[in-house]
C-alpha cells in the first residue's frame, strides 16, 4: 500500500533538508523537528522524511523523547 501525500509536504521537505544541515541546533531548529514528528509520527506516508528525522535525532544526538522534553523546556 503507497502512503499518502501531505498537503504540507513540499513545505515541510524543505524545512527537513534545512534542519538536515544543522549540526548543532537552536531552539527554533528543535521546535521545528517536533512539530513535523508530531505531524508525521501517524501519517501514513512520507517515510522520506521519517527517515531523515531519525538521521537529524542521531546528528543532534536526542532521542525523540529527549526533544519533546527540551522542546516543552523551551516553551
Amino acid at each position: 500500500m503507497e502512503g499518502q501525500n501531505h498537503p504540507l509536504y513540499s513545505i515541510d521537505r524543505n524545512n527537513m533538508d534545512r534542519l538536515l544541515s544543522k549540526e548543532i541546533p537552536g531552539d527554533e531548529d528543535l521546535i521545528d523537528l517536533a512539530r513535523l514528528a508530531m505531524r508525521y509520527e501517524d501519517f501514513p506516508g512520507a517515510e522520506d522524511l521519517k527517515i531523515d528525522m531519525i538521521k537529524i535525532l542521531k546528528i543532534w544526538g536526542f532521542s525523540k523523547e529527549e526533544l519533546h522534553k527540551r522542546t516543552r523546556e523551551i516553551w
